[in-house]
């Protein structure tokens, strides 16, 4: 417990100071701390999934930690190149990997592979994309909307886990998903909504006091917000769950002592970051 709870405070510092960073404008450096978040989840997936193709691996690691940096330094938009065709050769690649090296590759290793360096990546650059539709939308958005954001998707992928993991050990009665994730139960999962949403709430009054002049949200978005963030989060953790269990895998890997590996840890945000980014889209769609 006492192992768990250090790293978790760590990790939170971490996030403390990416969301500093995004305050202050740095926010494409934060895109090389994503992509080494999505390098290592990459060779977790890999690993998970006994895959002894070494090129499909490698292959896998690049592009995850390529995607971020690739998109938040503009280069999508100095090369010529369009990103879909760059995705499709990508696809077409990691196939023709799978035919050169059949003997030791089966399909669902290229579906992971596919998983782990485009769908994780893409999520995590939710941060980038939020701060960037904030900026260049200055009378619907202030810098500090796109942090108050990005706290509350962070807070739903965490602190909701916090709050079911203490109330559902105590409490909890009825499993979630006894197949999934044999350890959470129904009323850990309300509970984390619940308590999290009344943090969000009480995030929102603090950021509406010290720094909000744009009244793009109220109280009862937030809300609103912060309860489907949890929801999106629980989702991203048993859609996660999902892959190492086909596995027999209990994490995905050791690299936060008491919580696993690296993909344990931003599952959530699979679903979380993506949702937060639609939402500022929308907004900015509604607002015009």
């Amino acid at each position: 417990m006492k192992t768990r709870i250090i790293t978790g405070v760590s990790a939170a510092l971490f996030a403390i100071g990416c969301l500093v960073a995004t305050g202050f404008g740095y926010v494409k450096y934060i895109s090389l701390v994503a992509a080494l978040f999505a390098g290592i989840a990459a060779y977790e997936v890999m690993k998970v999934s006994k895959c002894r193709n070494k090129v499909l691996t490698v292959c896998s690691i690049i592009f995850a930690a390529a995607y971020c940096p690739y998109r938040a330094f503009g280069f999508d938009e100095k090369i010529s190149i369009p990103s879909s065709v760059i995705f499709m050769v990508y696809v077409m690649a990691m196939l023709i990997i799978m035919l050169k090296w059949y003997d030791k590759t089966r399909f669902e290793h290229v579906a992971l592979s596919l998983f782990a360096s485009i769908a994780v990546p893409a999520s995590l650059y939710g941060i980038i994309g939020i701060v960037e539709v904030c900026d260049r939308n200055p009378l619907i958005f202030q810098r500090s909307h796109a942090v108050f954001i990005i706290l509350l998707s962070m807070l739903a992928a965490w602190l909701s886990d916090t709050f079911a993991y203490f109330i559902g050990s105590k409490f909890g009665k009825h499993k979630l998903s006894p197949k999934i994730s044999p350890k959470k139960s129904i009323e850990g999962a309300v509970a984390g909504v619940a308590g999290t949403t009344v943090f969000g709430i009480a995030v929102y009054l603090i950021c509406d006091h010290f720094y909000f002049r744009l009244d793009t949200f109220n109280v009862l978005t937030s809300a609103l917000m912060t309860a489907l963030f949890c929801v999106m989060g629980m989702l991203g953790d048993l859609s996660a769950s999902v892959i190492k269990r086909n596995y027999g895998e209990k994490d995905y890997g050791t690299i936060f002592p008491g919580h696993g590996g690296m993909l344990d840890r931003i599952d959530s945000f699979l679903f979380t970051l993506p949702s937060a980014y639609i939402i500022v889209l929308i907004t900015e769609a509604l607002s015009k």
